[in-house]
């Protein structure tokens, strides 16, 4: 088990310490488990299968068939039917130019940034952007259509 518990981490490119904070466990504990110090408790195993949910749980507790569950390999995600992997009947897209200038936010200057956006063409436009701050505090954009109506 603490090889497949290993195959996880390394998978997922975790140290031993991220991987224990990633599935809510003491560092300590994840050391002793890999140590072989301690045996992995169902708690243990549990939180490793709520946190990575691909994980077969037949393939962590007992070794058998494969890491990966097969419905995930199967499952579509939100990205299959993107410009890149178009459905049937996709909407025309256009491309624009964005451009967004300098401003200051908290005293620190953001980069210009230039990037080629792709935009379907009958696409829901966006009318409100909230940006949240480590410090508890955020900042609200407003589209200017939508302000004068």
């Amino acid at each position: 088990m603490i090889e497949r518990i290993t195959k996880i981490r390394e998978r997922e490119g975790m140290t031993p310490s991220k991987f224990a904070e990633a599935i809510g466990i003491q560092r300590s504990a994840m050391s002793h488990i890999l140590n072989g110090r301690n045996n992995v408790s169902l708690d243990v195993l549990i939180k490793i299968l709520e946190r990575f949910t691909y994980v077969d749980s037949d393939w962590l507790l007992f070794g058998k068939g494969e890491m990966i569950r097969e419905h995930v390999l199967t499952q579509p995600d939100l990205f299959q039917n993107t410009a890149i992997n178009p459905s049937e009947g996709q909407a025309a897209l256009e491309y624009r130019k964005e451009t967004r200038v300098d401003t200051p936010v908290n005293n620190t200057k953001m980069p210009v940034v230039e990037q080629i956006i792709q935009q379907e063409t009958n696409a829901k436009k966006v009318s409100k952007i909230m940006i949240f701050y480590s410090d508890n505090t955020f900042d609200t954009f407003i589209s200017e259509k939508d302000k004068k109506e």
